[in-house]
């Protein structure tokens, strides 16, 4: 998982600063593409289930063995889905090579457009994330 999250910090970091805060953002929608494509994937073999917001926290959660992130689900609706975080195998090594404490939004647009693979409405937001010193992260996916 190093590798990985190492891969993150150099494209963000790299392009936070050559283009800054309007590059970032054009990264996060690369990536929420990129995730929309793995949510269609995921749809068309039936890890995600469309319009079925619970089905996204039990993508994520079947992905565990492979990622390594630990996660609870917190609230699932027709409308809404909280995901809470309690280890992410990508931190520590976020923090040693530097990155920024808002890498995780725009890393994370991928998994907003897994999500929207399942519903095309769903935002997702990250109200609390270890990045940005907090004990753990809340993934909330809105519509």
């Amino acid at each position: 998982m190093v590798t990985v999250a190492s891969v993150h910090t150099v494209y963000i970091e790299a392009v936070r600063k050559i283009s800054g805060e309007k590059g970032l953002r054009a990264v996060g929608e690369a990536n929420r593409l990129h995730g929309l494509e793995l949510g269609k994937a995921g749809v068309a073999s039936g890890g995600l289930k469309k319009g079925d917001l619970k089905s996204i926290y039990e993508f994520f959660q079947g992905a565990h063995p492979y990622f390594g992130f630990e996660i609870e689900l917190l609230k699932a609706t027709s409308r809404e889905l909280e995901m809470k975080v309690t280890y992410c195998p990508w931190i520590e090594t976020f923090k040693s090579e530097g990155a920024g404490t808002d890498i995780c939004n725009w890393v994370c647009k991928m998994d907003e457009g897994i999500g929207q693979a399942v519903d095309s409405k769903l935002a997702m937001t990250i109200p609390k994330c270890m990045m940005r010193g907090d004990a753990y992260c809340i993934y909330r996916y809105q519509k």
